[in-house]
C-alpha cells in the first residue's frame, strides 16, 4: 500500500468558523471548500485536515453519523501539532484569543506542550519535543 499523504476529518458545527480559526490562528492552508454539504480540506506540515458539517449522512458511510464533541472533557481524539517554540506560540494565540486549557507544562521527560481548545470544542496539542 502506497500512502501519499495522511489526515483526520473532524466534525464540526459551523465549518466557515473552523476553517477561519484552523487558518488564521494555527496557520493551515485552505485547499478546497464546498457548500454542498459544507466541508473543507485544509494542509499544514504535510498533514491534511478535513472539516465536515456534523451529522451531515453521507452515502460511502452507511450508519455513521459524525459530531463535535458533545462533552469536550471527555474526547476520542486529540490533534497534535510538533514544534519548535511552544511557549512563543502560546503567548501569541493566547493575545489572539485562542482558549487554552493551562499554561505551557515541562513534563519530567523534557520538551514542551500546552493545549489550545477548538471552536467545537477539540483539544489541540502544541508539543515541542525534549
Amino acid at each position: 500500500m502506497d500512502v501519499s499523504r495522511t489526515g483526520a476529518i473532524l466534525a464540526v458545527a459551523d465549518v466557515e468558523r473552523s476553517v477561519a480559526f484552523y487558518s488564521t490562528r494555527l496557520g493551515f492552508e485552505v485547499e478546497a471548500t464546498y457548500d454542498d454539504p459544507p466541508y473543507a480540506t485544509l494542509a499544514r506540515a504535510g498533514m491534511r485536515l478535513s472539516l465536515a458539517e456534523q451529522a451531515h449522512p453521507a452515502e460511502d458511510r452507511p450508519g455513521v453519523a459524525m459530531n463535535a464533541p458533545d462533552d469536550p472533557s471527555s474526547l476520542q481524539v486529540v490533534l497534535v501539532l510538533e514544534m519548535s517554540g511552544v511557549r512563543a506560540a502560546y503567548e501569541e494565540l493566547s493575545a489572539a484569543g485562542v482558549r487554552f486549557l493551562a499554561e505551557p507544562y515541562s513534563p519530567p521527560w523534557g520538551g514542551h506542550r500546552c493545549f489550545a481548545v477548538d471552536p467545537d470544542g477539540y483539544l489541540i496539542e502544541l508539543e515541542e519535543p525534549a
